[in-house]
């Protein structure tokens, strides 16, 4: 798609806007070559909006997205707000960052090891995306490798995307967590074609644990699976990329959910230079 743009997604840097905040984060966001930014995993109070639209017009970073927290995987109500208890704050909060996009970015605790729940999270996501709509918010749900667990031959990702309105939900594929879930990215970025206006692009890579530390329990854990810089794993990042465009992406953010003791600015240079090489520099 014309003019869509990589992005960042807030959780490569969480720890960073926590300590500093949104002056310093988007200074740093801005040096290493992205200009867009998704919200995420930060209580939304008025100082915290106050200071990320301030620090967004200083650095000429534009925050494209925001996360809503529904029946939190983790039990207790995570950083953020919440999809029912504070939907009217939700819609205010928004109206005021001028963002477009509110992402579910984990999978609901009812859908544990149940297939009902699936089918009754896709009728709340269709409820509130209308509401969201009508407010002038489009509501996107963002997958992990939990919702592909199979419920008589068919994966809790299937349910969700069977059976949620395209006009009120859409989907922001994350192609490792896609990839992890023993399914193909590419053909998921296919299938959701229309729906998916954000893109997850995090890399895939394998890493072995130090030789001493090495034993016959490695074939039972994911110990050398790493997160990785956008082309330095296994993924073929430049097909995900013209796929998603084909598909009708307007942001690529770029995720690393850990970077394993790196600088996570060095680390989002690092993707943004092999994302140029992959001859995507108009992108950014």
């Amino acid at each position: 798609m014309e003019n869509a743009k990589i992005a960042l997604n807030m959780s490569m840097v969480k720890f960073i806007m926590w300590e500093k905040g949104p002056d310093y984060t988007f200074e740093r966001v801005k040096k290493a070559g992205v200009s867009y930014f998704e919200l995420s995993q930060v209580d939304m109070t008025d100082d915290f909006i106050k200071a990320a639209i301030e620090a967004s017009e200083k650095h000429g970073v534009k925050i494209i997205a925001s996360s809503v927290n529904f029946e939190p995987l983790f039990g207790g109500k995570g950083k953020g707000l919440d999809l029912v208890a504070d939907l009217d704050r939700l819609i205010e909060v928004n109206h005021k960052l001028g963002v477009e996009y509110v992402r579910d970015s984990l999978m609901p605790r009812s859908c544990v090891h149940n297939e009902e729940g699936f089918h009754k999270a896709a009728e709340a996501l269709n409820h509130y995306g209308k509401i969201l709509k009508d407010a002038g918010i489009h509501l996107y749900y963002h997958n992990h490798h939990f919702e592909f667990e199979k419920f008589n031959g068919k994966t809790g990702f299937e349910i969700l995307f069977e059976e949620t309105d395209p006009e009120y939900v859409g989907f922001e594929p994350d192609v490792h967590w896609i990839q992890r879930a023993g399914e193909d990215p590419v053909k998921w970025i296919e299938k959701l074609s229309g729906r998916e206006d954000l893109v997850h692009l995090k890399d895939y890579r394998i890493m072995l644990p130090a030789i001493d530390t090495l034993s016959a329990d490695l074939f039972h854990h994911e110990a050398c699976i790493q997160f990785a810089e956008i082309g330095e794993g296994n993924l073929d990042m430049k097909t995900i990329i013209e796929k998603s465009l084909a598909g009708g992406a307007k942001y690529l953010p770029v995720e690393q959910d850990d970077c394993y003791g790196r600088d996570p600015f060095e680390c989002l240079a690092n993707s943004v230079e092999n994302i140029k090489k992959m001859g995507f520099g108009n992108l950014l």
